[in-house]
Protein backbone atom coordinates (compact mmCIF):
# COMPACT_ATOMS: atom_id res chain seq x y z
CA UNK A 1 0.00 0.00 0.00
CA UNK A 2 2.95 2.64 1.29
CA UNK A 3 4.39 2.08 -2.39
CA UNK A 4 1.00 2.61 -4.14
CA UNK A 5 0.34 5.63 -2.27
CA UNK A 6 4.41 6.39 -3.02
CA UNK A 7 3.41 6.21 -6.51
CA UNK A 8 0.14 8.51 -6.23
CA UNK A 9 1.81 11.30 -4.57
CA UNK A 10 4.57 11.36 -7.29
CA UNK A 11 1.55 11.13 -10.21
CA UNK A 12 -0.08 14.16 -8.46
CA UNK A 13 3.23 16.36 -7.85
CA UNK A 14 3.49 15.87 -11.67
CA UNK A 15 -0.20 17.25 -12.00
CA UNK A 16 0.55 20.01 -9.79
CA UNK A 17 3.50 21.40 -11.82
CA UNK A 18 1.64 21.01 -14.72
CA UNK A 19 -1.40 22.52 -13.19
CA UNK A 20 0.37 26.23 -12.74
CA UNK A 21 0.15 26.53 -16.58
CA UNK A 22 -3.77 26.92 -16.03
CA UNK A 23 -6.87 25.23 -14.70
CA UNK A 24 -6.85 21.32 -15.05
CA UNK A 25 -10.59 20.03 -14.81
CA UNK A 26 -11.99 16.71 -15.09
CA UNK A 27 -10.22 13.04 -15.44
CA UNK A 28 -9.11 13.01 -19.11
CA UNK A 29 -6.33 15.89 -18.82
CA UNK A 30 -4.63 14.01 -15.49
CA UNK A 31 -4.97 10.41 -16.55
CA UNK A 32 -2.13 11.50 -19.16
CA UNK A 33 -0.20 13.11 -16.85
CA UNK A 34 1.61 9.78 -14.70
CA UNK A 35 2.30 5.85 -15.07
CA UNK A 36 -0.80 4.04 -15.60
CA UNK A 37 -0.23 2.19 -12.44
CA UNK A 38 -1.89 4.73 -9.92
CA UNK A 39 -4.47 5.51 -12.87
CA UNK A 40 -7.00 3.57 -10.44
CA UNK A 41 -6.19 5.15 -7.66
CA UNK A 42 -6.54 8.82 -9.32
CA UNK A 43 -9.64 7.69 -11.03
CA UNK A 44 -11.30 6.88 -7.20
CA UNK A 45 -9.83 10.19 -5.50
CA UNK A 46 -11.39 12.20 -8.17
CA UNK A 47 -14.62 9.92 -8.40
CA UNK A 48 -14.79 10.90 -4.88
CA UNK A 49 -14.32 14.89 -5.39
CA UNK A 50 -16.72 14.51 -8.20
CA UNK A 51 -19.28 13.35 -6.06
CA UNK A 52 -22.86 13.46 -7.94
CA UNK A 53 -21.22 15.83 -10.59
CA UNK A 54 -19.69 15.09 -13.82
CA UNK A 55 -16.81 17.12 -13.82
CA UNK A 56 -14.72 18.86 -10.86
CA UNK A 57 -12.50 22.46 -10.71
CA UNK A 58 -9.31 22.00 -8.29
CA UNK A 59 -8.43 24.52 -6.18
CA UNK A 60 -4.99 25.22 -6.19
CA UNK A 61 -3.34 26.97 -2.96
CA UNK A 62 -1.74 30.32 -3.66
CA UNK A 63 1.53 30.53 -1.51
CA UNK A 64 2.97 28.65 0.97
CA UNK A 65 4.86 25.16 0.17
CA UNK A 66 1.90 23.26 -0.92
CA UNK A 67 0.35 24.45 -4.25
CA UNK A 68 -1.24 20.83 -5.09
CA UNK A 69 -4.72 20.96 -4.99
CA UNK A 70 -4.52 17.17 -4.33
CA UNK A 71 -1.35 16.70 -1.19
CA UNK A 72 -0.91 13.30 0.23
CA UNK A 73 0.47 13.39 4.10
CA UNK A 74 0.33 10.97 7.27
CA UNK A 75 -2.32 12.68 9.51
CA UNK A 76 -2.66 10.33 11.87
CA UNK A 77 0.92 8.91 12.28
CA UNK A 78 0.22 5.78 11.43
CA UNK A 79 3.01 5.33 8.21
CA UNK A 80 -0.08 5.47 5.73
CA UNK A 81 -1.12 8.60 3.99
CA UNK A 82 -3.80 10.30 3.15
CA UNK A 83 -4.95 12.88 0.72
CA UNK A 84 -6.85 16.23 0.93
CA UNK A 85 -8.32 17.79 -2.00
CA UNK A 86 -9.04 21.87 -3.11
CA UNK A 87 -11.98 21.72 -5.07
CA UNK A 88 -14.81 24.03 -6.04
CA UNK A 89 -17.84 23.34 -4.16
CA UNK A 90 -20.37 23.74 -7.45
CA UNK A 91 -23.53 25.42 -7.18
CA UNK A 92 -23.24 25.85 -3.45
CA UNK A 93 -20.41 28.70 -4.22
CA UNK A 94 -16.88 28.43 -2.00
CA UNK A 95 -14.23 25.81 -2.00
CA UNK A 96 -14.93 22.21 -0.68
CA UNK A 97 -11.65 20.48 1.73
CA UNK A 98 -12.24 17.10 1.36
CA UNK A 99 -10.42 14.24 3.21
CA UNK A 100 -9.56 10.53 1.48
CA UNK A 101 -8.03 7.29 2.81
CA UNK A 102 -7.44 3.79 1.00
CA UNK A 103 -8.42 0.98 2.97
CA UNK A 104 -6.41 -2.36 3.24
CA UNK A 105 -8.27 -3.88 0.25
CA UNK A 106 -6.86 -0.66 -1.62
CA UNK A 107 -10.02 0.45 -2.04
CA UNK A 108 -10.56 4.88 -1.28
CA UNK A 109 -13.10 6.23 0.91
CA UNK A 110 -14.30 10.12 1.82
CA UNK A 111 -13.47 10.49 5.49
CA UNK A 112 -14.85 13.95 5.54
CA UNK A 113 -15.49 17.28 3.49
CA UNK A 114 -15.54 21.11 4.37
CA UNK A 115 -17.08 24.07 2.67
CA UNK A 116 -15.76 27.37 3.05
CA UNK A 117 -17.33 30.11 1.72
CA UNK A 118 -13.87 31.52 0.48
CA UNK A 119 -13.41 31.46 -3.29
CA UNK A 120 -9.42 31.22 -2.89
CA UNK A 121 -7.18 29.34 -0.78
CA UNK A 122 -4.09 31.36 0.08
CA UNK A 123 -1.92 28.85 2.11
CA UNK A 124 -1.52 25.18 3.91
CA UNK A 125 0.93 23.89 6.51
CA UNK A 126 1.40 20.67 8.53
CA UNK A 127 2.64 21.12 12.55
CA UNK A 128 1.95 19.21 15.52
CA UNK A 129 0.06 21.90 17.30
CA UNK A 130 -1.48 19.70 20.22
CA UNK A 131 1.34 17.78 21.16
CA UNK A 132 -0.10 14.29 20.24
CA UNK A 133 2.47 13.31 17.79
CA UNK A 134 0.35 13.65 14.69
CA UNK A 135 0.06 16.69 12.44
CA UNK A 136 -3.06 18.67 11.77
CA UNK A 137 -3.25 20.74 9.01
CA UNK A 138 -3.77 24.25 8.66
CA UNK A 139 -5.26 26.12 6.11
CA UNK A 140 -5.28 29.93 5.32
CA UNK A 141 -8.52 30.75 3.22
CA UNK A 142 -9.17 34.05 1.42
CA UNK A 143 -7.09 36.85 -0.09
CA UNK A 144 -4.86 38.80 3.66
CA UNK A 145 -3.90 41.30 1.20
CA UNK A 146 -7.66 42.11 0.97
CA UNK A 147 -8.83 41.76 4.48
CA UNK A 148 -10.57 38.61 3.53
CA UNK A 149 -8.60 35.86 4.88
CA UNK A 150 -9.12 33.50 7.71
CA UNK A 151 -7.87 30.17 9.55
CA UNK A 152 -9.23 26.31 9.64
CA UNK A 153 -6.93 23.61 11.80
CA UNK A 154 -7.78 20.32 10.80
CA UNK A 155 -7.35 17.10 13.08
CA UNK A 156 -7.85 13.36 12.16
CA UNK A 157 -7.70 10.96 14.91
CA UNK A 158 -9.53 7.63 14.90
CA UNK A 159 -10.75 7.58 11.45
CA UNK A 160 -12.51 10.88 12.22
CA UNK A 161 -11.42 14.57 11.11
CA UNK A 162 -12.69 17.36 13.30
CA UNK A 163 -12.07 21.13 12.58
CA UNK A 164 -10.68 22.74 15.83
CA UNK A 165 -12.12 25.97 16.38
CA UNK A 166 -9.93 29.22 15.11
CA UNK A 167 -13.41 30.69 12.62
CA UNK A 168 -13.39 34.24 14.26
CA UNK A 169 -9.25 34.77 13.14
CA UNK A 170 -8.44 36.74 10.49
CA UNK A 171 -4.45 37.38 9.04
CA UNK A 172 -2.61 39.42 7.44
CA UNK A 173 0.54 36.73 7.60
CA UNK A 174 0.93 33.45 9.73
CA UNK A 175 3.92 31.27 10.54
CA UNK A 176 4.06 27.95 12.34
CA UNK A 177 6.75 28.64 14.81
CA UNK A 178 8.17 26.77 18.43
CA UNK A 179 9.27 29.73 19.65
CA UNK A 180 9.90 27.71 23.28
CA UNK A 181 11.78 25.22 21.74
CA UNK A 182 9.85 22.20 23.25
CA UNK A 183 8.89 20.56 20.35
CA UNK A 184 5.07 21.48 19.87
CA UNK A 185 4.52 24.48 17.06
CA UNK A 186 2.48 27.31 17.54
CA UNK A 187 0.80 29.48 15.28
CA UNK A 188 1.73 33.06 14.78
CA UNK A 189 -0.70 35.18 13.40
CA UNK A 190 -0.18 38.66 12.49
CA UNK A 191 -3.07 41.01 11.85
CA UNK A 192 -2.42 44.57 10.51
CA UNK A 193 -6.33 44.97 10.05
CA UNK A 194 -7.56 45.63 13.56
CA UNK A 195 -7.04 49.40 13.03
CA UNK A 196 -10.54 49.19 10.70
CA UNK A 197 -12.40 46.74 12.25
CA UNK A 198 -15.30 47.72 14.35
CA UNK A 199 -14.89 48.18 18.27
CA UNK A 200 -10.66 47.22 17.45
CA UNK A 201 -10.91 50.47 15.10
CA UNK A 202 -7.60 52.52 16.01
CA UNK A 203 -6.29 49.88 17.48
CA UNK A 204 -2.07 48.73 16.70
CA UNK A 205 -1.42 45.78 14.52
CA UNK A 206 -0.73 42.86 16.85
CA UNK A 207 1.14 39.78 16.45
CA UNK A 208 -0.99 36.81 18.65
CA UNK A 209 0.45 33.24 19.11
CA UNK A 210 -1.78 30.51 19.68
CA UNK A 211 -1.68 27.47 21.29
CA UNK A 212 -3.88 24.25 21.97
CA UNK A 213 -5.05 22.93 24.92
CA UNK A 214 -5.89 19.95 23.95
CA UNK A 215 -8.21 20.60 21.01
CA UNK A 216 -8.75 24.27 22.32
CA UNK A 217 -7.03 27.20 20.56
CA UNK A 218 -5.47 29.73 23.29
CA UNK A 219 -3.84 33.31 22.70
CA UNK A 220 -0.47 32.48 24.71
CA UNK A 221 1.33 35.46 24.24
CA UNK A 222 0.73 39.09 21.90
CA UNK A 223 3.20 41.57 20.42
CA UNK A 224 2.77 44.53 18.61
CA UNK A 225 3.77 44.88 15.23
CA UNK A 226 5.19 48.03 13.06
CA UNK A 227 2.09 50.12 12.76
CA UNK A 228 3.45 52.02 9.55
CA UNK A 229 3.85 48.75 7.78
CA UNK A 230 0.86 48.13 5.11
CA UNK A 231 1.60 44.44 4.19
CA UNK A 232 4.24 41.92 4.73
CA UNK A 233 6.50 40.89 1.34
CA UNK A 234 8.38 38.48 3.57
CA UNK A 235 8.08 36.11 6.98
CA UNK A 236 10.17 33.50 8.24
CA UNK A 237 10.04 31.60 11.76
CA UNK A 238 14.46 31.35 11.65
CA UNK A 239 17.73 30.76 13.19
CA UNK A 240 18.74 33.98 14.17
CA UNK A 241 21.76 32.67 15.64
CA UNK A 242 23.24 29.01 17.02
CA UNK A 243 20.73 29.26 19.81
CA UNK A 244 17.91 30.98 19.21
CA UNK A 245 15.10 30.95 16.61
CA UNK A 246 12.50 34.14 16.05
CA UNK A 247 9.91 35.69 13.61
CA UNK A 248 11.70 37.96 11.05
CA UNK A 249 9.16 40.40 9.44
CA UNK A 250 9.70 41.97 6.17
CA UNK A 251 6.97 44.94 5.91
CA UNK A 252 5.98 46.99 3.01
CA UNK A 253 4.95 50.84 3.99
CA UNK A 254 2.70 53.09 2.36
CA UNK A 255 4.94 54.57 0.51
CA UNK A 256 7.00 51.73 -0.62
CA UNK A 257 9.63 51.76 1.88
CA UNK A 258 10.75 48.33 3.53
CA UNK A 259 11.38 47.62 6.94
CA UNK A 260 12.31 44.26 9.08
CA UNK A 261 10.87 43.40 12.59
CA UNK A 262 12.66 40.91 14.46
CA UNK A 263 10.48 39.16 17.02
CA UNK A 264 11.35 36.55 19.48
CA UNK A 265 10.64 35.18 23.25
CA UNK A 266 12.01 36.26 26.18
CA UNK A 267 12.59 33.44 28.44
CA UNK A 268 13.12 35.66 31.96
CA UNK A 269 9.83 37.07 31.43
CA UNK A 270 8.13 34.81 29.46
CA UNK A 271 6.65 37.40 26.65
CA UNK A 272 7.53 38.07 23.26
CA UNK A 273 9.58 40.65 22.45
CA UNK A 274 10.39 43.14 19.29
CA UNK A 275 13.28 45.25 19.95
CA UNK A 276 13.73 46.97 16.98
CA UNK A 277 10.05 48.36 16.93
CA UNK A 278 9.52 48.92 20.70
CA UNK A 279 12.59 50.65 21.37
CA UNK A 280 11.15 54.33 20.15
CA UNK A 281 13.92 55.10 18.34
CA UNK A 282 14.42 55.08 14.34
CA UNK A 283 14.76 51.47 13.03
CA UNK A 284 18.03 50.97 11.23
CA UNK A 285 16.90 48.54 8.73
CA UNK A 286 14.15 50.92 7.44
CA UNK A 287 15.02 51.09 3.46
CA UNK A 288 14.16 53.14 0.23
CA UNK A 289 11.99 51.82 -2.06
CA UNK A 290 14.38 50.87 -4.69
CA UNK A 291 16.71 49.02 -1.91
CA UNK A 292 13.61 46.84 -0.85
CA UNK A 293 15.14 43.18 -0.86
CA UNK A 294 14.38 40.89 2.09
CA UNK A 295 15.62 39.18 4.89
CA UNK A 296 17.57 36.02 3.94
CA UNK A 297 20.41 33.62 5.03
CA UNK A 298 23.00 34.93 2.56
CA UNK A 299 25.80 33.06 3.22
CA UNK A 300 24.70 29.45 4.32
CA UNK A 301 24.92 29.02 7.46
CA UNK A 302 21.37 28.12 8.76
CA UNK A 303 21.03 31.43 9.95
CA UNK A 304 19.09 34.37 8.26
CA UNK A 305 20.56 37.53 7.70
CA UNK A 306 18.58 41.49 7.79
CA UNK A 307 19.54 43.66 5.34
CA UNK A 308 19.94 47.73 5.67
CA UNK A 309 20.64 49.71 2.61
CA UNK A 310 22.98 52.62 2.13
CA UNK A 311 23.14 54.88 -0.72
CA UNK A 312 26.28 54.63 -2.97
CA UNK A 313 25.77 56.31 -6.45
CA UNK A 314 23.41 59.42 -6.47
CA UNK A 315 21.02 59.51 -9.42
CA UNK A 316 21.79 61.79 -12.08
CA UNK A 317 18.87 64.85 -11.83
CA UNK A 318 15.80 64.38 -12.85
CA UNK A 319 16.17 60.76 -12.58
CA UNK A 320 15.96 58.06 -10.33
CA UNK A 321 18.35 55.62 -7.83
CA UNK A 322 17.99 51.93 -9.01
CA UNK A 323 18.66 49.16 -6.58
CA UNK A 324 22.45 48.81 -8.08
CA UNK A 325 22.82 52.76 -6.19
CA UNK A 326 23.03 50.89 -3.03
CA UNK A 327 25.06 48.82 -0.58
CA UNK A 328 22.95 46.33 1.10
CA UNK A 329 24.77 44.68 4.42
CA UNK A 330 23.76 41.85 5.91
CA UNK A 331 23.60 41.69 9.24
CA UNK A 332 23.08 38.96 12.01
CA UNK A 333 21.22 40.21 14.88
CA UNK A 334 21.42 40.04 18.60
CA UNK A 335 17.56 40.11 20.64
CA UNK A 336 19.42 40.39 24.12
CA UNK A 337 21.17 43.67 23.19
CA UNK A 338 19.19 44.56 19.82
CA UNK A 339 22.01 45.17 17.68
CA UNK A 340 22.98 44.24 14.00
CA UNK A 341 26.64 42.85 13.23
CA UNK A 342 27.77 42.73 9.31
CA UNK A 343 28.27 39.83 8.22
CA UNK A 344 28.55 40.81 4.14
CA UNK A 345 28.14 43.54 1.90
CA UNK A 346 26.52 43.26 -1.69
CA UNK A 347 25.38 44.89 -4.47
CA UNK A 348 21.71 44.00 -5.75
CA UNK A 349 20.40 43.84 -8.95
CA UNK A 350 16.33 43.63 -8.13
CA UNK A 351 15.78 44.14 -11.95
CA UNK A 352 17.57 41.47 -12.90
CA UNK A 353 17.27 39.16 -9.96
CA UNK A 354 20.75 38.72 -9.00
CA UNK A 355 23.31 39.46 -5.98
CA UNK A 356 26.65 40.38 -6.28
CA UNK A 357 28.51 39.95 -3.18
CA UNK A 358 31.41 41.64 -2.62
CA UNK A 359 34.68 40.53 -0.80
CA UNK A 360 35.63 41.87 2.53
CA UNK A 361 38.61 43.14 1.58
CA UNK A 362 37.06 45.13 -1.05
CA UNK A 363 34.36 47.33 0.75
CA UNK A 364 34.29 50.29 -1.08
CA UNK A 365 33.63 48.92 -5.02
CA UNK A 366 30.06 50.52 -6.83
CA UNK A 367 27.85 50.48 -9.65
CA UNK A 368 27.11 51.72 -13.09
CA UNK A 369 23.86 50.22 -13.84
CA UNK A 370 22.77 50.42 -17.77
CA UNK A 371 18.99 48.81 -18.31
CA UNK A 372 18.96 49.33 -22.14
CA UNK A 373 22.44 46.58 -22.33
CA UNK A 374 21.64 44.96 -19.31
CA UNK A 375 24.85 45.55 -18.15
CA UNK A 376 26.20 46.79 -14.29
CA UNK A 377 29.34 48.01 -14.44
CA UNK A 378 31.51 47.13 -11.19
CA UNK A 379 34.32 49.94 -10.50
CA UNK A 380 36.88 50.98 -7.59
CA UNK A 381 35.87 54.15 -6.03
CA UNK A 382 37.97 56.46 -3.62
CA UNK A 383 36.17 58.72 -1.04
CA UNK A 384 36.58 62.57 -1.40
CA UNK A 385 34.07 64.79 1.19
CA UNK A 386 31.93 62.07 1.38
CA UNK A 387 31.13 61.41 -2.01
CA UNK A 388 32.45 58.62 -4.28
CA UNK A 389 34.98 60.51 -6.75
CA UNK A 390 37.41 58.55 -9.21
CA UNK A 391 36.64 55.12 -10.94
CA UNK A 392 38.47 51.94 -11.38
CA UNK A 393 36.48 49.56 -13.37
CA UNK A 394 36.74 45.81 -12.54
CA UNK A 395 34.19 43.60 -13.90
CA UNK A 396 30.79 43.72 -15.30
CA UNK A 397 27.99 41.53 -15.73
CA UNK A 398 25.49 41.43 -18.22
CA UNK A 399 22.28 39.53 -18.67
CA UNK A 400 21.80 37.44 -21.88
CA UNK A 401 18.25 35.79 -23.17
CA UNK A 402 18.98 32.04 -23.57
CA UNK A 403 18.53 32.54 -27.56
CA UNK A 404 21.50 35.40 -27.20
CA UNK A 405 23.55 33.45 -25.27
CA UNK A 406 23.36 30.15 -27.93
CA UNK A 407 23.99 32.63 -31.12
CA UNK A 408 27.34 34.35 -29.20
CA UNK A 409 28.31 30.59 -28.35
CA UNK A 410 27.85 29.76 -31.88
CA UNK A 411 29.64 32.84 -33.32
CA UNK A 412 32.58 32.49 -30.36
CA UNK A 413 31.89 35.64 -29.00
CA UNK A 414 31.83 34.23 -24.96
CA UNK A 415 35.62 33.05 -25.03
CA UNK A 416 36.13 36.68 -22.90
CA UNK A 417 33.49 36.19 -20.36
CA UNK A 418 32.85 33.62 -17.48
CA UNK A 419 29.54 32.24 -17.54
CA UNK A 420 27.64 32.24 -13.83
CA UNK A 421 24.63 30.59 -14.02
CA UNK A 422 21.07 30.52 -15.54
CA UNK A 423 17.81 30.85 -14.27
CA UNK A 424 14.31 31.73 -15.79
CA UNK A 425 15.29 32.44 -18.88
CA UNK A 426 18.12 34.32 -18.82
CA UNK A 427 21.73 33.64 -18.52
CA UNK A 428 24.06 35.27 -16.41
CA UNK A 429 28.07 35.98 -17.41
CA UNK A 430 30.73 38.14 -15.95
CA UNK A 431 33.39 39.92 -18.20
CA UNK A 432 36.50 41.05 -16.44
CA UNK A 433 37.37 44.80 -17.28
CA UNK A 434 40.64 45.92 -15.12
CA UNK A 435 43.84 44.37 -17.42
CA UNK A 436 45.30 43.87 -14.00
CA UNK A 437 42.90 41.18 -12.98
CA UNK A 438 42.25 37.71 -14.91
CA UNK A 439 39.46 35.16 -14.17
CA UNK A 440 42.19 33.30 -11.91
CA UNK A 441 42.45 36.83 -9.32
CA UNK A 442 41.11 36.70 -5.60
CA UNK A 443 38.33 39.25 -6.58
CA UNK A 444 36.80 37.79 -9.87
CA UNK A 445 37.14 34.24 -8.37
CA UNK A 446 35.22 35.86 -5.05
CA UNK A 447 32.31 37.66 -7.17
CA UNK A 448 32.04 33.85 -9.35
CA UNK A 449 31.57 31.86 -6.44
CA UNK A 450 29.37 33.59 -4.24
CA UNK A 451 27.14 34.86 -7.24
CA UNK A 452 23.92 34.88 -6.41
CA UNK A 453 20.05 34.69 -7.77
CA UNK A 454 18.09 36.90 -5.58
CA UNK A 455 14.34 35.28 -6.09
CA UNK A 456 14.73 31.79 -7.02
Amino acid sequence: MLKRIAALLAGLTLLSALAACGEITGLDAPALMSPPKTTADRQAIYSLLCGEENDVTLVYPKNGDYRSAIISRDLDGDGVSEVVGFCAAGDTGGIRLQFMAEDEAGAWRSLAQFTSTSTLVDRVFFGDLTGDGTEEIVVGWGDPQTATASISVYSLKDGAVRELSMNAVAYSEMLLTDFDGDGVQELFVMDLTRAGKGEEAGASPLGSLYRFDGEQPYVALTVPLDSAVTRYSGALFTKLNSWRSGVVLDGVKADGRMVTQVIGYDEVAERLTAPLSESGDANPTDRDTAAAVSARDINGDGVTEIPTASLVMEPAEGSAADSTAYTITWNTYSLSDNTLTPVCSSIVNTAENYIVVLPESEAQIACANDSVTRTSTFFRYERMAGAPAGREDLFAVTVYSEEEWEAREEAGETKEEIYLTAMGGRVYALAVLDPSLSADSALIRSVCADFKILNE
